[in-house]
């Protein structure tokens, strides 16, 4: 024989265990106590066991009933998640999208993603907010950020998206009026410092499985890639950038990709967002545009 429970007896099991009395539960059900009274009992007798402990003051829960708490918290958490997936998928995706990024990396995203995904979706606003400040994505002030986080803050999720691949670029002028440039002689070489973080001025450069650890000096930094690069495209030295923003530079003629065998291993990227049990569409979209963007320019990460 199948059983099958009663999930209206259920719920109602479920608001007298939680509520401690039989009365607030039909007040919270909306029903009269006898209606809860003949629910449980119903319930018990096709468990064939004893819920609750009852006296003329309180009510408490059996070992059974304990552990059907237990089950039962499931189950309701499992029916409004699956009510709440369902209601996503029949209703327009809408409402305020909240991302916070680094300023050069926000640049890209207005340039290559964030104007696909709002013709996609026209009912989400978007709102970036783009600087090295870190924001509180654990206490909703954005729902998503694209950072470098040495350590995660609590009750978030990241996704990790790879490290960000720098290239060494110089002016072509500049490289004409110097002796060749190799993974040798690099570290005698006056690069255009990064102020932003010194650990970035320490290359950890790769070509396949050897790497190759140089730390590179300079008399003069910025704290932006958008400073560094206008620096060396004037002829000031040797820069390390993320490729992509250097790309259509490298393109144009404007700099040159020096040792281009070889690739600068710099910060990890994450997609950051707060812990949900239920992730709204309108975030999985972007994460997955995000992610279908980066995929689409393998340069970009290693």
């Amino acid at each position: 024989m199948v059983l099958i429970m009663n999930l209206t007896y259920l719920q109602t099991f479920l608001t007298v265990a939680e509520e401690g009395s039989f009365t607030k539960a039909a007040e919270v059900l909306d029903v009269s106590k006898g209606l809860v009274s003949r629910h449980i009992q119903r319930l018990e007798s096709s468990l064939n066991s004893k819920l609750f402990h009852r006296s003329t003051r309180s009510i408490s829960l059996t070992e059974s009933g304990r552990d059907l708490l237990t089950r039962a918290q499931q189950i309701q958490l499992l029916a409004t998640e699956a009510e709440m997936r369902v209601r996503d998928m029949a209703q327009e995706i809408s409402g305020e999208l909240r991302i916070t990024a680094p300023l050069e990396f926000g640049r890209s995203l207005c340039q290559s993603v964030i104007p696909t995904y709002c013709q996609q979706n026209p009912m989400v606003e978007v709102i970036c907010d783009f600087g090295p400040g870190k924001k509180r994505i654990e206490l909703g002030e954005f729902d998503i950020a694209i950072r470098a986080f040495d350590s995660l803050p609590d009750d978030v999720v990241a996704k990790e998206l790879g490290y960000m691949r720098n290239v060494v670029v110089a002016a072509p002028d500049y490289l004409a009026a110097i002796d060749a440039v190799t993974i040798d002689n690099i570290e005698q070489q006056r690069f255009i410092l990064n102020s932003q973080n010194e650990r970035w001025n320490h290359l950890q450069l790769v070509r396949g499985d050897e790497v190759v650890f140089k730390q590179v000096l300079g008399h003069m930094r910025a704290n932006t890639y958008t400073a560094i690069l206008s620096l060396a495209q004037q002829g000031m030295g040797l820069a390390s950038v993320p490729y992509m923003h250097a790309q259509s530079m490298i393109e144009r003629g404007e700099l040159v990709e020096v040792l281009p065998q070889w690739s600068v291993k710099s910060h990890k990227l994450s997609l950051i967002y707060a812990q949900r049990r239920i992730t709204p569409a309108k975030l999985v979209k972007f994460n997955q545009a995000v992610i279908d963007w980066l995929r689409a320019n393998p340069s970009y990460l290693i």
